[in-house]
């Protein structure tokens, strides 16, 4: 009487060796998959007067200062429905510029980013502008005349009840806080 033995399976078929093997080689196509992402891509998100001095980060707050020392504010009113920009300055800024920058920063993706050049109306302090795209969340505004001597700044969050009813206007107040 003669036993006849299965023939064993080569090594690369032992259903064990893949069931160790497959996370393994998960983790690796994983992981390069989002080292090659967290390369190819940039953030890009901080905006800001920051640099690099030795091995710390410091501010420059000079402008912040000097928008103090004029007493400046403003109001901002944004109409979502036509997309129609107002800025109200108040201080003792004179002469007023013709032309001022309202930087409107995405927290955190730079696509989302909007730079409106804002007209003066002479006689007033209002200065007038118009939206790009819309917009929709939180929001950072810097506003700077061309020569960046000064900055105001405002933090807006456009919430879902503006998105809801457009005739409603979003405002906020420039300052020079930090």
């Amino acid at each position: 009487m003669s036993k006849e033995n299965p023939a064993i399976a080569p090594w690369y078929k032992q259903p064990w060796l893949w069931f160790i093997l497959a996370p393994l080689i998960a983790v690796f196509i994983y992981g390069f998959a989002f080292l090659y992402i967290s390369i190819v891509t940039h953030d890009g998100i901080v905006k800001d007067d920051y640099y690099k001095q030795a091995r710390g980060y410091h501010v420059d707050d000079t402008r912040q200062q000097y928008t103090r020392e004029l007493g400046l504010e403003g109001d901002l009113i944004f109409d979502l429905l036509t997309g129609d920009v107002v800025v109200q300055l108040k201080g003792e800024l004179s002469p007023l510029p013709e032309f001022l920058s309202l930087g409107i920063i995405h927290p955190t993706h730079k696509n989302y980013d909007q730079t409106l050049t804002l007209r003066h109306q002479p006689g007033t302090p209002n200065y007038l502008g118009s939206l790009k795209g819309k917009i929709l969340g939180k929001r950072y505004m810097t506003l700077t005349p061309a020569d960046e001597t000064w900055r105001l700044r405002a933090e807006i969050t456009v919430g879902a009840q503006q998105a809801k009813d457009p005739d409603a206007p979003v405002k906020a107040t420039l300052s020079a806080s930090e």
